[in-house]
Formats: structure tokens, sequence, C-alpha cells
């Protein structure tokens, strides 16, 4: 389907200036790229589908793995290596019982190894570039994402033709030949990137490495996140912007030093090419060089350049070789930002009229905002207000980094001095680009969460800027008439309200009924409910998954369009019940806790006293709850049903908050990590109350399946249909255990594991109860 779908696009944009001349012939081709498409889809599925099951049975073997070097990087006492050509071949005794009678064929495999306290183990000097290596280890399947929002790595690796990976516990050099250019530029960049840490501050060397070389390992992950909030990240990679300095750079010189057209061009068409290769070869980098090599041509050969067509070049050349990459959102936005510029400027441009110099930049960055935003969206759920504006300012003077960069690089190798001199000019701009970045944080409705948008929200939204910039263009074709009826005024009010009633149709909807989200939080617990524009958080905690709340919770929140929780409840002060919460209040400025709730029993508790101090220091209310307290939102009613304000108990996890969530005719029980005895209490508590307990129809199961929870007795009194457990595959505790398994499987309940089936969703409009999940 991605090899269709970016032939389609390849193919409109080839023949859209053909289309342009008498006849017909654009039909004919359209249609020969739908069949190419369909053809190299079916084809590329295939093939992938053989590497993927190679993988697989391989992946958690110790084998022995022989292949070709094609990339070498190290980093923070750690090197990685990509391997091509590979042949694995299992070791004996390492198929944990399984046989092998031969050994398989896996195309690409990443392999990493520390060499911090491993003298024995090689370091990246070692290596060349078309040299042979023999690695031992293990290999592994690269992460899915398992919730809405989250990071699907292994998506992103098939997209750079990657297999799987594995870690080097013994790594032999098998000799081979050197590939000499590959090599030459490798050794050319290491050298550049030497040159560049030790004569520039450590804060801007790691932006001139990123945006001269293609090498982001440096790069302070504060000030990436900074530019990523401020919708000026694109500037910390390598892109047509930084080529296009470089290249049209060189070529300039070359024309003054002498070169006629075609010398010129053939030269800058050989180094643009050599300097791409350098920096890695990433997707948006590919674009860049293909059509400035096309430029280069077109200038050799003495013929005009249609920059549409060397985009639609790029496109093909690119997804033929691997159409997955058609799904990112890098390469969504390189060509989506180019296309902006050559396809929808120039309709803008002669609407308003190209005459108005002033508003000209702004076109720009407009029409770029028009074609990117549903990508934004799609991608990283948020909107810088800003940054359309912060852009109009950061652009221009990037060229000042990029030459600081380059001069750095050069003059570093001569002398630490000479170096630092050249990053002078750079650092102030960065300085200046740090103050902007700060002072835009501080402005009102700085940043938009909108969510995910829907798929048909983003079809709608491209339909009517399509019939919006076909009404611009009929409206230039009657130029004269236009002048008259409709001023330049009102052209420019009418082209302001498109440019904001077009992001109306991707904010996020209300949730019809009640939504609650099971996370897969690892070992831990977490969900989140919604109904209408309102969202509220039980737990968010995991103790296996080290950074939950930057790379599961965080993204899952913004991609559901939630920036307000109004009651956060947290059931106890375990590790695997807060770490998300607390990241939440202390790192996360976009999401905001209005009322964060405690149980009473741990007013004493350090984890629950220090997360009540962070989020009193956010402005966020913070309350002890205890049996017979409810909360209304949107409407759904909480009520704390255990423990009260007499009750003793024994440890932490009997101080959990026991919640009764209730959605017209829907109830759920949310019963934290309360072990038997105390679902024991909570009966008796509740004894004289009928009917609260025996109109349970969902359960989220206690401790994660412990078999000291979920007791038959406190089942018995349920009316349980569905459970969800919350866990991670493979966990130390052996959650959830068999006999809990058994005494739910025994009653007929449908249980719902967040480790097999990823995040769980269930949907109520208080009758009746639909589920889905994530990896389904």
């Amino acid at each position: 389907m991605s090899a269709l779908l970016a032939l389609l696009a390849a193919g409109t944009g080839a023949v859209c200036k053909k289309r342009r001349s008498k006849g017909a012939v654009w039909l004919p081709v359209f249609l020969l790229f739908v069949l190419l498409g369909m053809g190299r889809a079916g084809d590329t599925k295939q093939k992938w589908e053989a590497r993927e099951r190679a993988c697989m049975e391989m992946a958690g073997i110790y084998s022995e793995l022989h292949g070709r070097v094609s990339a070498v990087e190290e980093a923070e006492g750690k090197v990685q290596i990509k391997l091509e050509e590979n042949v694995v071949r299992p070791l004996a005794g390492g198929g944990e019982g399984r046989s092998f009678s031969m050994s398989r064929q896996i195309p690409c495999v990443l392999v990493s190894w520390k060499t911090d306290g491993a003298e024995y183990m090689p370091d990246a000097r070692d290596f060349k570039i078309g040299s042979y290596v023999t690695v031992r280890g293990k290999l592994e399947l690269f992460a899915r994402a398992r919730n809405p929002g989250e990071f699907d790595s292994r998506s992103y690796y098939r997209g750079q033709g990657v297999d799987c990976r594995m870690y080097g516990e013994d790594v032999e050099i098998s000799g081979g030949d050197v590939s000499p250019l590959p090599e030459l530029l490798r050794q050319i960049r290491e050298k550049a990137k030497q040159n560049i840490m030790r004569s520039a501050a450590a804060e801007d060397a790691g932006i001139f490495s990123a945006a001269v070389l293609g090498d982001k390992k440096a790069l302070d992950s504060q000030i990436k996140d900074l530019y990523q909030k401020n919708g000026i990240a694109h500037l910390l990679a390598i892109s047509g912007l930084h080529l296009s300095i470089i290249g049209m750079g060189g070529y300039k010189l070359l024309r003054k030093a002498g070169l006629g057209y075609k010398g010129a061009g053939l030269a800058g068409a050989a180094f643009i090419f050599c300097y791409g290769a350098m920096t890695g070869g990433s997707p948006s980098v590919v674009r860049a060089v293909v059509m400035m090599i096309t430029g280069f041509l077109a200038s050799y050969l003495g013929r005009t350049y249609d920059l549409l067509s060397a985009l639609s070049l790029a496109l093909l050349m690119l997804v033929w070789e691997t159409p997955e990459l058609l799904t990112q959102g890098g390469v969504q936005l390189s060509f989506g930002a180019v296309f902006a510029v050559g396809g929808v400027l120039p309709v803008i441009q002669d609407y308003l009229g190209k005459e108005r110099k002033i508003l000209g930049a702004l076109m720009v960055s407009a029409a770029i905002q028009l074609v990117t935003l549903p990508v934004i969206l799609w991608d990283f759920f948020q909107f810088p207000v800003y940054g359309i504006f912060l852009n109009l300012l950061v652009i221009p003077l990037m060229g000042g980094v990029i030459c600081s960069g380059i001069g750095t690089a050069l003059l570093g190798g001569i002398s630490c001095k000479a170096g630092a001199l050249a990053a002078g000019t750079g650092h102030y701009i960065l300085q200046f680009y740090e103050w902007l970045c700060h002072g835009t944080e501080r402005l009102p409705y700085h940043t938009l969460v909108m969510g995910r948008p829907a798929a048909a929200a983003v079809i709608l939204y491209y339909m009517v800027l399509l019939v919006a910039l076909i009404g611009m263009k009929r409206a230039v074709g009657k130029r004269a008439e236009a002048e008259k009826s409709r001023p330049i005024w009102l052209r420019t009010v009418l082209f302001f309200c498109i440019c904001v009633f077009l992001p109306c149709i991707l904010m996020p909807r209300p949730v019809d009924g009640m939504e609650i989200l099971f996370l897969d939080v690892g070992q831990g617990d977490g969900i989140l409910i919604r109904s209408g524009r309102g969202a509220m958080l039980i737990d968010g905690g995991s103790t296996s998954e080290k950074k939950l709340g930057e790379y599961r919770l965080e993204p899952c929140l913004k991609s559901c369009g939630v920036s307000v929780i109004e009651y956060a409840f947290v059931s106890h002060g375990d590790l695997d019940h807060i770490s998300g919460v607390r990241y939440l209040l202390e790192s996360c400025e976009e999401i905001e806790i209005r009322n964060l709730l405690l149980p009473c029993q741990g007013r004493e508790d350090d984890a629950l006293l220090s997360l009540a101090e962070l989020a009193r220091a956010r402005g966020t209310k913070v309350s002890l709850i205890e049996a017979g307290d409810s909360f209304y939102m949107e409407g759904i009613g909480v009520t704390c049903l255990y423990p009260g304000i007499s009750d003793l108990p024994a440890d932490k996890n009997e101080e959990s908050e026991v919640l009764k969530v209730d959605y017209g005719n829907c109830h759920i029980l949310f019963t934290g990590d309360m072990s038997g005895e105390g679902e024991l209490r909570l009966l008796s508590a509740l004894s004289e109350k009928t009917g609260v307990l025996s109109e349970i129809q969902i359960l989220k199961t206690a401790h994660h399946g412990s078999r000291f929870s979920s007791e038959e007795t406190f089942l018995d009194a349920l009316g349980v249909k569905w459970a969800v457990i919350s866990y991670a595959e493979g966990n130390s505790y052996g959650h959830p255990h068999k006999e809990v398994l058994e005494r739910l499987g025994d009653r007929s309940v449908k249980i719902y594991g967040t480790a097999e089936r990823g995040a769980i969703t269930m949907k109520t409009d208080g009758k009746m109860v639909r589920w889905k999940a994530f990896l389904d």
C-alpha cells in the first residue's frame, strides 16, 4: 500500500507539468504509475514477510552472525555498526531446545556493544566500511508500539531497511575489501566531528554536529526538546535548507572561479552527492541531494528546472527501494514542505499578489503550515502556535550557524583557538535562538495539544484545502474582474479566514459516552478515563519501564488530545503506580493535573508526600480521599469505597484506594494492589449496602493478577463479566498467577491482558460495552 501511494504521488507530480500541455498524455502516464505501484507493493510485502519470518525464527537464540560493515558509529562508550548481507548460524547449545539444520540470511542487522571496561572489545577505529565482521550474540526484534501515540521502533527501522538488532558478546573482524569512497567519507566525518567537539562549547558542538554532519548523538536533550516544542526542530536535521546553503554556495564559488555552467554543474553534483553520503544519507538528505543534482544537471544540459518534477523523482527513488519510508513523519514533512513551496505557494502568491513583499515570507510559512499541519498533529499531537512567526526570524540566520559549524570543523583541525573563533558567530546566533524559544514559551497558548486527528478529518482537511486552492486559482484567472469586485484587503481577509478555519477541522472531538483506556505500562498500572472533553487518570507507574512517563504516558495522553486531567487518583505510593504521574508533574508542562487525589491512609508515605509537594508547586490541588467520597465529571461518577479514615492497613498495598466508576448502567471496580484480606474487609464494610458490588460488570484485577488477590469469595460477590490484568510479559513475579486465571475462567469471565494485547480500550454508552486491543 505504501508503494502504491508513493508512486501515485510521484506520478502525479511527474506529470503535473505535462498536464499543462495539450493532449491527454498525462492520463496514461498516471495509470502506468498506478500499475507499477501495485506490482511493487505486492513484491515488497512478500519480501518483508520472508525477512520477518527469518528474524522471528532466530530471535532469542545464541547465534553467530557474519556480515559486511556498511556504517559505523560510536558515542558515549557504545559502538554501533550496521551489517548487511548477513548469514546467521545458530551455535551449539544456544537454541534453547530448538534445533536448526541450516543457517538463515538476514539482509540488515544493527549490532552494538559497550566498550567501557571491556578491553577485549574493538572500538569504532578498528572497523572499515566494506570489511566483514563475525559477531556472536542473540538477535532481538525491535519493539512495537503498544499504546496510542507510542513510538513504533519496528516500523521506523523497517523504513530504514533494518531487520533486527544484536548485542555483540564477541566481535571479530574477518577481513574483506574496504570500500574506498564510503570509508574516506566516514573518516572525514569523524575528523570533522572531533574538531567541532574540541573547539566549540558543548551545547553548541551538538547543534553544529547535527546541522553540518547529520550526527545527533551529542545533541543536548533539553535543546532538542526546546526546539521541538517551538516548531524549529527542523533546523537540527540535514535538510534542503542546509544543503542549499552548502551546495549552492559551492556552485557559486565554482562559477566565480571561472567554470562554466556545465563544469560547475557536474562538480556541484559530485560534491553534493559525496556530502549527502557523508552525513548518513537520511531520507530528507536523499531528497535534497536528488533535487539539487537534478538542478545541476539541468544547468549542465541547458534545460529548465521544474521543482515538482525533481521532487517526484526523489520520492520515486526513495520509496521504490523502501516503500515503508512513506509512513514516517519526517519523510512526510520533508516532502510536504517542498510540495507546499512548489505547488501551493505559487497559487497563494498569484491570489494575494507577488508584489506584496512584506508578506512574502509569511506566505511561505503559511503555505508550508497548511500542507504539513495534519502530518504534524498525526505524529507529534501538538501544534506550536507561534512557530510560524518564529521560523521567520530563525531561518534567515541559519546560514550563519552552518557556516560557523563548517568553519569550526575545518579550522579546528589547525588549532582549538582557530576553531573556537569560527564557532563564535554560530554561538551567538544559537544563544539568540534559545532566548527566542524561552521568550515564546512565556506567551499564552504557546502550545496546543490537539491529539492525533481522525483519518476522516485529515481527508476532509485536504479536500477543503484543495477546493480553496482551486477557488483562488480561478479567481486569479479572472484577475480584472476580481480586482474590481474583491479588493486586495478582502482577498487577504478571505485567505486569513481559510488559515483559521482549516485547523478547526482537525480539532479533537468530544468523546461520545465513556472511554476507558487501560495502558500497557509494563509492570504497573495506568488507566485513562474520558467522557466529553473531560479526562481523569487512575494511577500511572511502572517498575519495568524506566521512562514510562516520557515514552508511553505523555505520548498517549497527547495523542488522545488530553491537555487537562481533571482528577488524577493515586491508589497508593508504590513506584509501579506513581512514576508516570510524577513525570507529568515534574517535566511535562503541556499537560495540567488540576486535582491530585491520594489515599487517606497514605498521608505519612514519603513517596506520596513528595508527589504532593510536586503537585502543589505546579498549582495542582491535593486532597486525601476516604471511603464515601464521590466525584463527578461529564456524566461519570467515581466513588471511593476503601479505605476509610478508621481502617488500619497492614502495608502499602492495603492502603490502595478502591474506586467504583459508574456511567449509566456500566459499573467498573478498580482495586489497586489490594490483597485477599483487604477484599474481605471491603465486603464486610459494604455488607449493609446491597447492590454496590453485585452490579460490578468490569474488574480491574488487583495487584496485576497476584494469587493473593481476587479471591473466590470476593469474585462471587461481584457480577463480573470482563476483567483486565495489567502486567509485563516475562515479569519476575510470575504475574498473572495461574490460580487467578483459573478463578476467573471458572466464572466465565473474559480476560484482557496488556502484555499480550497492548493497551485495552473499553467504550460504553451506558448500555452496551465494546472492547478493542491495540495489538489486535
